[in-house]
């Protein structure tokens, strides 16, 4: 499934479109989606390949990028699944980037917290955050192949009308 958006957030205007990578369901392009939303205000990509020059010396790629006017990545994330070994290297070779991994929930959260303080040496730099209880759920079933989006996001909250209906998603940090 593709998600066309049209997205009117904070006082902006932009187009995005969704589409999956191969094995790449749904509810991830929904976390996609409220990523970009939650980084609206680094213009992240959701589209960067190896062909993008910033990544040309990693092996793996973000789910969203956001980079300087100098080409520089300043922002990095990844949504639901991530290994130790990824954010290990990240951490190593982008000491300035804000690094992010989105979740759907507490619990997953909260599993990936205690596996960045047992297996990365500088587990701060990796922000973990994840929907309330139910607030994915929630976010999901707003969620279309024809998306609108009307509202305003900033740090960790979401307070939009998506696809007319109205929603408060206030991520929290792990």
């Amino acid at each position: 499934m593709k998600i066309r958006c049209d997205l009117h957030v904070n006082g902006s205007a932009r187009k995005l479109l969704l589409v999956p990578g191969p094995n790449e369901t749904g509810e991830r392009l929904a976390l996609k989606l409220a990523a970009y939303l939650l980084f609206w205000g680094f213009e992240p990509k959701v589209d960067a390949s190896v062909k993008t020059p910033a990544l040309s010396r990693f092996e793996f790629l973000p789910d969203l990028i956001g980079l300087d006017s100098g080409g520089e990545i300043v922002l990095w994330v990844d949504c639901q699944t991530t290994t130790m070994n990824k954010l290990d290297k990240l951490v190593k070779r982008l000491p300035y980037a804000r690094l992010v991994v989105l979740k759907e929930n507490a619990r997953t959260a909260l599993r990936l917290r205690a596996d960045a303080q047992a297996n990365l040496a500088k587990p701060e730099r990796v922000e973990i955050i994840a929907f309330p209880d139910g607030g994915f759920s929630e976010w999901l079933s707003c969620v279309r192949e024809k998306t609108e989006v009307f509202g305003e996001s900033s740090g960790l909250m979401i307070n939009a009308v998506v696809n007319e209906h109205p929603i408060v998603a206030e991520l929290k940090a792990y």
